[in-house]
C-alpha cells in the first residue's frame, strides 16, 4: 500500500461535509422551514428531525436525549465540525402552580445536559412563531402563548397555520429577523435579565444564532 494512504482495520470513512443537525420540538412548523436551508445549501449537510412532544407542551430532556440518540448513531461530531442545534419553545402552561419557576427548573436541567453534549439549544418564547413575527416588525410586547403571536402575525400572514409553508414569504425579510432578534434580546439585557434568559423574558427567542450559521 502506498505510503498515505494506510487506514486503521475498521475505521469508517470520514463523511466530506459537515453536518448540522436540527432536532425540533413541532413536527411540521419548524421542519417545512428549514427544509428550505437544506435544499438551498451545498456546502453543509443540513439533517431536520421533528418531534411531538405529548400534551403539548415541550419536555425540553426528551428533546435533548432525542439529540443525543440520533448524534450517536449516526457518527455527528463537534470535534469533526459539526453541530447540533435543538429547538424548543417557552410554552407555558398558567394554569399549573408556579408555572415559570417549574418550567425554568426543567429548562436548566436540559441545558447542563445539552453543554455537556456539545448541543446548542435555542429557545422561543413563547413559541417558534415569534421568529416569524420579527420578519415583519420588531416588538418586546408579551405574549402569553401561540395564539397571541398568531394574532400578532395575521396582519402580515392572515391565513397561517401550523401546517402551511411561508418560507417563501419570509426569506426576503430574513436580515430584517436578525436584526430585530439581536434588538429584543438587547432590550431585555437593558432590563437587567442575564443570559441564558429563562421562561421569564418573555418574548425573545434565539433561533437567529441557527439561522445565520446557515447563511
Amino acid at each position: 500500500m502506498a505510503r498515505g494512504k494506510i487506514e486503521k482495520r475498521g475505521q469508517r470513512r470520514r463523511k466530506i461535509k459537515p453536518v448540522i443537525l436540527i432536532v425540533t420540538e413541532g413536527s411540521q412548523t419548524e421542519p417545512k422551514y428549514f427544509e428550505h436551508y437544506r435544499s438551498r445549501q451545498t456546502n453543509i449537510d443540513i439533517r431536520v428531525i421533528g418531534s411531538r412532544t405529548s400534551g403539548g407542551e415541550t419536555d425540553y430532556l426528551s428533546l435533548i436525549r432525542k439529540a443525543v440518540e440520533y448524534q450517536n448513531k449516526n457518527q455527528i461530531s463537534v470535534s469533526s465540525g459539526d453541530a447540533v442545534w435543538v429547538l424548543a419553545d417557552g410554552d407555558v402552561n398558567y394554569n399549573n402552580p408556579d408555572p415559570i419557576k417549574a418550567k425554568d427548573s426543567l429548562l436548566i436541567k436540559a441545558r447542563k445536559l445539552a453543554e455537556s453534549k456539545g448541543i446548542h439549544m435555542a429557545l422561543s418564547n413563547p413559541c417558534f412563531e415569534f421568529w416569524y413575527l420579527l420578519h415583519f416588525q420588531f416588538t418586546t410586547k408579551f405574549f402569553k402563548d401561540y395564539p397571541a403571536v398568531k394574532n400578532a402575525l395575521a396582519a402580515y400572514l392572515p391565513d397561517y397555520e401550523k401546517s402551511g409553508d411561508v418560507y417563501g414569504r419570509l426569506s426576503e425579510h430574513t436580515a430584517a429577523a436578525i436584526q430585530n432578534a439581536k434588538h429584543v434580546e438587547q432590550y431585555h439585557l437593558q432590563d437587567g435579565c442575564n443570559k441564558p434568559f429563562g421562561i421569564a423574558v418573555n418574548p425573545f427567542t434565539d433561533i437567529y444564532h441557527l439561522v445565520e450559521s446557515l447563511l
